[in-house]
């Protein structure tokens, strides 16, 4: 029984992974498990050692993985190859697989992107075989179910989440057989020690037990399904915030190395990170996200990227910053622009990152985010010039709530952009002309011929938006193949596409013509609302677009995506040169220029004021000094309160008989450790008995075991109960506190001796046993 309920297990985790849909066919994962279970069910009832099992295992489990692979790859060319010039069919399919073994490595040292789906294959065969080979061979050597369950489920549990389909079926089948394996060995063990201990029980009693066993189970997955809610805590979320943060860095990290891996489809709602990957279809719904008021608008930025892999967009900035609420950030104060307020009210989660129109100089919630340093000091006195790169609220933000932040919004003319010349400085063209080593000519050569004999950034920029627009739009395409380069992929095969192809094309080509460019992800203007005023955000509005650097000026929005309304400027040929600022000024940090944007702007007051007029404001929060004040003095009254009842009215702690004198406390310990060390207690010992039994497991610590013992027998049976004096309490604790260091070391010991590694033979003890 128990062997198949945990052979079951591994298959539930193998057909998850197949079903995921990470590349086309994964069912040879299904032998690999099954290979892995029976292999461990055969050493576990072996007399090899750890160290025999361990090597004996890879060398066995690296072969079995690798005979299911060559079947996979004995269509590829590469092999037909060596087969045609002599080599045997299944050697040349093993060359095929370390040659692309050796080229992932090769890509991983070297930094490089690697879409290579027979290393990944590779790679979670390996993975659960020894899952499977491990987990058994613990259970049936050492007993250790829970070990073995749990390492499962985490590779479940990950699987689950980040599948591009959906496996929750197959979360919860694997939930209700773990649980019933946990039921079931439980049930075992208790068997073995009735019959130590010679105690009746009814034969049919696994009938009974096992019902009992999955009616908790259900139980335990309705809590399963309920808990989640929990994570709507803003202290937790702000709790795991950190956490969050460096799983998004493994996940950038995760994504270059396997990017020919299929994507979970998942909403754009708040997943705003630092990496863009060109995939399949969006599943995008008009769900509401946020609605903004705001005179103007016409983007909603939240990050943008710097580096494209080839597949992939990175936003590579290390440096992070803070800032308090109504501070200013690190921004650069470019000319011909203006301060802009807006008041954003969240509809839907959206993981707390900051939407904001370019420029963002100020927010009324503190702010994390990452800089990066935009513009060398010309002269050694000189100041950096940094800038905000992607920003999130270090408050929970809540559905409902509003924040309000001020960006320096951008009032160009085209001919201030024709104007602003190609004097770049050396930051802003090493990090923004980056292109793939591999970046295709064909790319290159279709921006030379749509570009024609324009020499101007700004007339390059809109003939390559123009032709651009001129693809259909199609958010519903299939995802390129590992091999095929996705902006070729866009431009040449399918032709059609959405916003991440659009613009990943434009500003490609634009590098490739000298012209720095980066993208640009977050919100498209949404629907305004004559009526009231306000921009409403859809997730169907999720957006990505360029910008483009001009000497001067600063990034500058252009629109390639053929869904988009146009992006036009006014021309400025009827402004005089007397009326624009210089365009070739050089740009300062905000901090130096903050008199002229924040005369006149109270962030809390606008925050308020706009909380009040929305409908059904009552139902917002609006924190105040009274209410801070209020809560923390009902916080100290409760501290208060709960230490009165827990010193004064010991009846609070638990029923009138509790008992808190020294020698049962004590006693009761030792017992704990008695069976964390492997001691067999029976119920028909005396204390006495079980000392001695105590003294010859820890011989170190017998007179201490026999001084605490001696204690609990003189109160346990004499006519009155012993009440110690304070020196005899004092002797007790002292007595406790030696000999505490002397079972965690006899503990530790026991855990050495049975390590996996022992040299010599570990036997399996009746916990062991009884799951056999």
């Amino acid at each position: 029984m128990t062997a198949a309920l945990l052979g079951l297990l591994y298959l539930i985790l193998a057909l998850s992974l197949d079903a995921a849909g990470w590349v086309e066919d994964m069912s040879l994962l299904l032998p690999i498990a099954a290979g892995g279970v029976l292999m461990g069910l055969l050493m576990s009832f072996s007399r090899f050692d750890g160290f025999f099992m361990l090597t004996h295992s890879f060398s066995t489990g690296l072969a079995w993985v690798m005979f299911w692979m060559t079947r996979l790859v004995a269509q590829e060319e590469w092999v037909q190859g060596l087969v045609a010039n002599g080599v045997p069919p299944l050697q040349a399919r093993s060359y095929f697989l370390l040659d692309r073994w050796l080229s992932w490595l090769q890509a991983a040292l070297g930094n490089a992107a690697s879409n290579d789906n027979y290393v990944f294959i590779l790679e979670i065969s390996f993975l659960l075989w020894w899952l499977a080979y491990l987990g058994t061979w613990t259970a049936f050597r050492h007993g250790h179910v829970w070990r073995t369950v749990f390492m499962a489920g985490t590779a479940l549990l990950v699987n689950t989440y980040y599948a591009p389909n959906s496996v929750m079926a197959h979360l919860v089948l694997f939930s209700t057989v773990a649980l019933l394996l946990l039921a079931w060995t439980n049930l075992v063990s208790q068997r073995q020690r009735w019959r130590a201990f010679q105690v009746h029980f009814s034969p049919d009693i696994g009938f009974d037990f096992m019902r009992t066993g999955f009616l908790y189970t259900l139980a335990v997955l309705l809590i399963a399904f309920v808990a989640p809610n929990f994570g709507r805590s803003p202290q937790i979320r702000q709790l795991l915030q950190p956490l969050n943060r460096r799983w998004e860095a493994t996940t950038a990290e995760w994504n270059r190395l396997y990017q020919g891996l299929n994507r979970q489809t998942r909403p754009t709602v708040g997943v705003f990170g630092r990496s863009l990957t060109l995939g399949g279809e969006r599943n995008v719904t008009p769900t509401l996200v946020m609605q903004v008021d705001s005179t103007t608008g016409r983007y909603w930025r939240a990050i943008t990227y710097d580096t494209f892999t080839g597949r992939q967009w990175l936003n590579t900035a290390t440096e992070e910053a803070s800032f308090p609420a109504g501070e200013p950030v690190v921004n650069p104060n470019w000319p011909l622009r203006e301060p802009l307020t807006q008041t954003i009210t969240l509809m839907a989660p959206t993981g707390n990152v900051i939407f904001a129109a370019p420029d963002l100089m100020q927010a009324s919630v503190p702010l994390a985010g990452l800089v990066t340093t935009l513009l060398e000091p010309d002269t050694p006195d000189g100041e950096m010039v940094k800038e905000l790169t992607w920003a999130r609220s270090q408050q929970p933000l809540e559905v409902g709530e509003s924040y309000t932040v001020v960006s320096r919004y951008a009032k160009v003319t085209q001919r201030d952009l024709r104007e602003a010349g190609t004097d770049y400085p050396p930051e802003i063209l090493e990090r923004y002309l980056q292109l793939p080593e591999n970046f295709s000519p064909r790319v290159a050569e279709l921006a030379q011929q749509v570009s024609g004999a324009y020499t101007n950034p700004y007339d390059m920029a809109k003939s390559i938006e123009g032709f651009l627009r001129g693809y259909a739009y199609d958010d519903q395409i299939a995802a390129p193949g590992p091999d095929q380069d996705p902006t070729e992929y866009f431009l040449f095969e399918i032709k059609r596409g959405y916003c991440n192809y659009y613009a990943t094309a434009m500003a490609v080509m634009l590098r490739s013509l000298g012209v720095p460019t980066r993208l640009a992800s977050g919100y498209a203007e949404g629907t305004l609302d004559k009526d009231s005023g306000l921009y409403f955000i859809t997730e169907q509005d999720s957006h990505t677009w360029v910008e483009v650097y001009f000497p001067g000026l600063g990034w500058i929005e252009f629109e390639p995506t053929a869904g988009e309304s146009v992006l036009t400027r006014p021309s400025g040929l009827e402004l005089e040169d007397t009326n624009r600022g210089g365009a070739d000024s050089a740009p300062d940090l905000v901090r130096d220029n903050l008199p002229e944007m924040d005369e006149g702007i109270n962030l809390e007051e606008q925050l308020n004021r706009q909380l009040d007029s929305q409908p059904g404001s009552g139902f917002f929060f609006k924190p105040t000094i009274g209410w801070i004040l209020g809560t923390l003095a009902l916080a100290l009254a409760a501290i208060a309160a709960g230490w009165w009842m827990l010193w004064s009215r010991p009846s609070f702690l638990g029923p009138s008989a509790f008992d808190a004198l020294p020698q049962p406390v004590f006693y009761r310990r030792l017992l704990t450790w008695g069976k964390r060390l492997g001691l067999l207690v029976s119920p028909s010992q005396t204390p006495y008995e079980r000392a001695e039994l105590f003294a010859r497991s820890v011989p170190v610590g017998a007179p201490l075991i026999r001084r605490i013992t001696d204690s609990y027998v003189r109160y346990r049976y004499a006519n009155h109960a012993h009440q110690p004096d304070p020196e005899e309490r004092a002797a007790l604790g002292q007595a406790w506190s030696r000999l505490q260091p002397i079972l965690w070391k006899a503990w530790l010991r026991r855990l050495w001796q049975r390590r996996p590694f022992a040299r010599k033979g570990s036997r399996p003890d009746d916990q062991a046993q009884a799951f056999r």
